[in-house]
């Protein structure tokens, strides 16, 4: 394994130990999305894919499967955000 690859495990070990405390705090209560953009988390996600395909590409595995948890956190709240904000239209 080379320096980049052992960098980008590190970082992303990390990222997944605080999407974990996050996705534990939006599971346990919905209302914690209340300040979180729409477009931000689709955006978060999409950053997400490109990372994914960009360690795909390099071979990197690890950090690929780490990643995969990220992923799916982003899109968790992008849909949560977005029927958040679908409710709050249908109420108006």
């Amino acid at each position: 394994m080379n320096a980049i690859n052992a960098v980008l495990n590190f970082a992303n070990f990390v990222n997944l130990f605080a999407v974990l405390l996050l996705m534990r705090a939006v599971v346990k209560d919905r209302n914690v999305l209340k300040g979180f953009s729409v477009s931000g988390s689709f955006l978060a996600f999409l950053a997400m894919l490109g990372f994914e395909t960009a360690f795909l590409l390099l071979g990197n595995y690890l950090s690929f499967l780490l990643g995969l948890i990220v992923l799916a956190f982003w899109l968790m709240v992008f849909i949560f955000s977005l029927r958040k904000l679908a409710n709050k239209c249908n109420r108006s």
